[in-house]
């Protein structure tokens, strides 16, 4: 299998460290190349001097930035392993959503890893809101990390699902869980509305015999708060991972009249992975 590539955005606050060390030793687990990512971007082009040259700015932030990102990258070699494979890259000029977008139609990205918050006041507000846009429009995996995360192992993945496409979808998970070794908890949420008896056991039979994979268990939960239900089943069970899929809109969405995914990613303290239905060629086996 090809070595796969991580790409991880940071804005060099704190709190954006955290899902850095994170990556790096993600990355060292399944021997994977990261790129450490900075977008430079200007807003509003000051207008005090007629003389202003933003691209004359936008280079000299651009220096400063990928300085930055290679001193970091140090950083991660000396700290968590001089085997890490490790590059830099800034992208100028465009926001930290269009940068990525650009990056990635361009060069093979596997993974996107991000911080649920950057920095404090503005810089928090607006790192969170560039995470859920990348979550929103992302084709690539993305792994949202939470301010106190740490890394030591995926062993027990848990995936929320609507129960609509659950075998494409696990298709698409399956992956992921088979570089780690890791088991998969299909987790439904249940109205109490619903009266229609689910019954799991055939489902999971089902795709027990489909996919050659034995780590593999079916549960439901009656509530009508989904984000605590879910919490509660994380906590239950110990996962190290919550996994949801993107496509809009979701059967949550419709029957609880919010973004699930959204607010995971802001509310839950286990780290999110997002993906599309679509299985990834960096996955393949």
């Amino acid at each position: 299998m090809a070595k796969m590539h991580i790409l991880l955005p940071t804005d060099f606050s704190k709190a954006s460290i955290i899902p850095v060390y994170y990556a790096a030793k993600l990355a060292r687990k399944i021997n994977a190349k990261i790129i450490l990512f900075h977008a430079v971007y200007m807003n509003a082009i000051p207008r005090a001097s007629t003389s202003f040259k933003p691209g004359l700015l936008i280079n000299a932030m651009s220096e400063n930035a990928l300085a930055d990102l290679e001193a970091l990258a140090a950083k991660l070699k000396d700290e968590v392993g001089n085997d890490i494979e490790v590059s830099c890259h800034v992208g100028a000029g465009m926001s930290l959503k269009a940068a990525i977008e650009a990056y990635t139609n361009k060069n093979k990205i596997d993974l996107i890893i991000m911080g649920t918050k950057g920095a404090s006041g503005l810089k928090k507000v607006l790192m969170g809101s560039n995470t859920t846009d990348v979550i929103a429009s992302s084709k690539i995996p993305v792994i949202t990390v939470p301010e106190l995360a740490y890394f030591s192992n995926i062993h027990k993945i848990v995936y929320a699902s609507d129960f609509l496409d659950v075998e494409q979808e696990l298709e698409a998970l399956l992956p992921f869980a088979q570089l780690f070794q890791a088991s998969i908890h299909i987790l439904h949420i249940v109205s109490p509305e619903f009266t229609e008896e689910i019954d799991t056991g055939i489902l999971l039979d089902d795709l027990l015999e489909k996919h050659a994979y034995p780590e593999i268990s079916v549960h439901t939960k009656v509530s009508s708060e989904v984000i605590n239900a879910i919490d509660e089943y994380i906590k239950e069970s110990d996962a190290n991972i919550l996994a949801m899929f993107t496509h809009k809109p979701t059967f949550f969405e419709k029957l609880f009249g919010q973004s699930i995914t959204r607010e995971m990613a802001f509310h839950s303290n286990v780290t999110l992975l997002t993906l599309k239905k679509a299985p990834l060629d960096g996955y393949a086996s």
